[in-house]
């Protein structure tokens, strides 16, 4: 096999501004595709086809651009699938470069069939490596950018342009490219989840399982935003927001009922949120069947600005009680928060 799960990050053909690629990486089980920003060009929006024997395709929406022409953009589709390169693994390439003297440039047609380039590395620096191809049948050109550089059967670039003149590749190390977008997750630079859009919120509200909040760990801006309003009526038009401050942030629901309850999903509800940068960003799920303590994480994940409501699949689980945890939001310095929280019944 070329590729394994620990080793070479999936790749894609990509389509927006320009024909590129971009290398995929998943964190808390969403996909990211990263790519030059200048295959982005000025738009948002990207269609992608993977380079696997079944040619997945996906769609992507620009999420940010970075320095050193970087773009990192969400990917939904069936590509997402097979995105199983880690973007919080080790990236050092210290060994690799000390060792390395060729490798490949490999890169994915608009079929989805992979080609692989023989190159030779010429130059080596702190950000940037530079390779040259290995026989007329390994040119470079533009449409490549985005391909990733394997050495010793590690990803060691992403290629980021081609002299015109030389047939130079110039090639921005993949230890640095990964340092360059993790703090935009809020990682230091050094559990199964399924998400889906929920498409009718108000369905979803019919069984709510839950009943109570009873206890939280952040006070509310104000009473218009108290923290009852996370599981009132969906379509009242509240929103709970609490002081964004000392993160991490708990709500624990209680379920109705006596006894415990058998729960698989939980609807986050964000549309009425403002500003949407108020919105969580990393949050966990915990259950916990017992009437104090007893907590079990059953899901990690991250909420979008761009989602009006999210569902969160898990396992089946017994529980009496479901606890939110927030990490961290996406910026308002003075709230975070939700419109609503439904836990339907299976």
């Amino acid at each position: 096999m070329f590729r394994t799960a620990e080793a070479i990050p999936p790749q894609a053909f990509l389509s927006a501004g320009e024909h590129g690629q971009a290398v995929l990486m998943s964190r808390l089980n969403e996909c990211y595709a990263v790519t030059p920003a200048h295959v982005i060009g000025d738009g948002f929006f990207a269609t992608l086809v993977g380079g696997s024997s079944s040619r997945p395709r996906g769609e992507a929406d620009l999420l940010q651009r970075f320095g050193y022409d970087l773009a990192v953009l969400r990917v939904t589709g069936a590509i997402s699938d097979g995105c199983d390169f880690d973007l919080g693994a080790p990236s050092s390439l210290d060994r690799v470069l000390s060792t390395a003297g060729s490798g490949l440039i490999v890169s994915v047609n608009s079929d989805g069939s992979l080609s692989r380039r023989n190159v030779r590395v010429s130059d080596v620096g702190l950000l940037y490596l530079r390779v040259s191809p290995v026989g007329p049948e390994s040119q470079l050109f533009k449409g490549l950018s985005g391909s990733l550089l394997v050495l010793n059967d590690a990803p060691a670039g992403i290629l980021m342009s081609v002299d015109p003149q030389s047939g130079e590749g110039k090639v921005l190390r993949f230890d640095r490219a990964v340092e360059t977008v993790r703090p935009f997750f809020g990682m230091k630079t050094g559990s199964p989840i399924t998400t889906t859009v929920l498409p009718e919120v108000a369905d979803a509200s019919e069984d709510n399982l839950a009943a109570t909040v009873e206890r939280w760990s952040s006070p509310a801006l104000s009473a218009e935003y108290r923290v009852s309003n996370l599981i009132d009526e969906i379509g009242a038009g509240t929103v709970w927001l609490a002081a964004a401050q000392g993160f991490p942030i708990e709500v624990v629901v209680d379920l109705r009922g006596d006894g415990v309850q058998v729960v698989d999903r939980v609807v986050l509800i964000g549309d009425g949120v403002v500003p949407p940068e108020s919105l969580p960003r990393d949050f966990e799920l915990l259950v916990s069947s017992r009437e104090n303590g007893g907590w079990m994480p059953v899901v990690t994940g991250t909420y979008f600005t761009s989602d009006s409501s999210r569902e969160v699949a898990f396992a089946p689980v017994r529980a009496r009680k479901i606890m939110l945890r927030i990490y961290s939001h996406w910026g308002d310095e003075a709230g975070v928060g939700l419109a609503g929280l439904v836990i339907p019944v299976r």
